[in-house]
Formats: structure tokens, C-alpha cells, sequence
């Protein structure tokens, strides 16, 4: 029952977190919504710092896993497939998946007093897909190009594809995949190194 109430607690916090941000979150309205007392919320967590860093952690731990999933499960396919997949499947997440949308928002914009730790984590999960797509564009014979380059520039581009999401809509996430990613194909993963 322990544990349920703490995944309960949790949910109810993330969507507190996504509509009020870290400073209008507040542990009185989660437990309110989860209908404990306030004083209950502290059997669960220490304190609202406590429980948005183990959401971050698990959430960021959770992403990690998908792209080493995702990059070994599509292990092989060419490059410009792969890549196509994978925005598709980083809106899906996003739009999906509230955990997700709060590990980037809380990347791109974390709350002052967990700064440092939440961009360390963010970091962990940009190295790791930055690693996986050097991997995919070393066994893509078709590209043409150093994939340490190649896999900075997506990376790159991935990275402020990300801000649309987060700041835009996922249409307009998608609309700028489509014209960054087609003037990428046509010229520059084709060419000179």
C-alpha cells in the first residue's frame, strides 16, 4: 500500500510540476489530490525537493533506456530512416508520456535550487544519445562523413529540435524536422567531410 501511494503521490506531482513549475508546486495540493494530509506527504518524502529529484532521476533513468532500447532495436537500419523513427518516436514520447515532458522542460529550464543536479542529469542523457548516434553513423556505409562530426551536427539539431517541443507544439516539432533534416539529406551527411 506504501508503495502505492507513493507512485499515486508521484503522478499527482508531475502534473502539479507541469502546470505550476517548481516554485508553484505545492506539497499541500498534491496531498489534497492524492487525499492524504499534508503532514502524510512527509512518511513518503522529506520534502518536495526529495520527491521532484526521485521523479527527475527515474524519469531521466527511464529515457536513457529507451534510447539504448531504441538504438539497439533499430540497430542496422540506415541512417535517414533511423533518424525519422526517432523524432517520431521522441514527439510520441513527449506528447505521451508526462515523465518526459517534465525531464525536458526541467532540463531546458530547471528550477534554481536543483539547477546544478537536473543539467548533470540532462547531460547524462545528451552524452548517451550523442554515443548512440556516432554508433549509427559508424555502421551507416551510405554516410559519408566522420561520424563524430556527423553525430554532433544531429545531435545539434536534435537538441534545438527539442526546444520546439518544450516552447512550440509537436506539429511545429515536426515541421521543423521535416525542412532541417531534408536540407541536412540533400547536402551535408552526402558530401565532404
Amino acid at each position: 500500500m506504501s508503495m502505492n501511494r507513493r507512485e499515486e503521490i508521484k503522478k499527482a506531482a508531475v502534473g502539479h510540476l507541469l502546470q505550476y513549475g517548481y516554485e508553484g508546486t505545492k506539497l499541500a495540493d498534491i496531498a489534497d489530490e492524492v487525499g492524504i494530509k499534508k503532514q502524510s506527504m512527509y512518511a513518503h518524502f522529506a520534502s518536495k525537493k526529495e520527491l521532484v529529484v526521485e521523479i527527475h532521476e527515474e524519469a531521466t533513468k527511464q529515457e536513457i533506456a529507451f534510447l539504448t532500447s531504441f538504438f539497439d532495436e533499430h540497430r542496422g537500419t540506415p541512417l535517414r530512416e533511423l533518424l525519422d523513427r526517432f523524432v517520431v518516436e521522441t514527439k510520441d514520447r513527449y506528447s505521451n508520456n508526462r515523465n518526459v515532458k517534465l525531464m525536458f522542460l526541467m532540463g531546458f529550464m530547471p528550477p534554481e535550487p536543483l539547477q546544478e543536479l537536473f543539467i548533470t542529469m540532462f547531460d547524462l542523457y545528451s552524452h548517451h544519445l550523442l554515443h548512440l548516434l556516432e554508433l549509427a553513423f559508424a555502421h551507416d556505409p551510405t554516410v559519408r562523413t566522420n561520424p563524430k562530426r556527423g553525430a554532433l551536427a544531429v545531435h545539434t539539431i536534435l537538441e534545438g529540435l527539442s526546444a520546439k517541443l518544450i516552447f512550440g507544439s509537436p506539429d511545429y516539432y515536426m515541421q521543423a524536422s521535416e525542412a532541417t533534416f531534408s536540407l541536412l539529406w540533400e547536402g551535408l551527411l552526402r558530401g565532404d567531410d
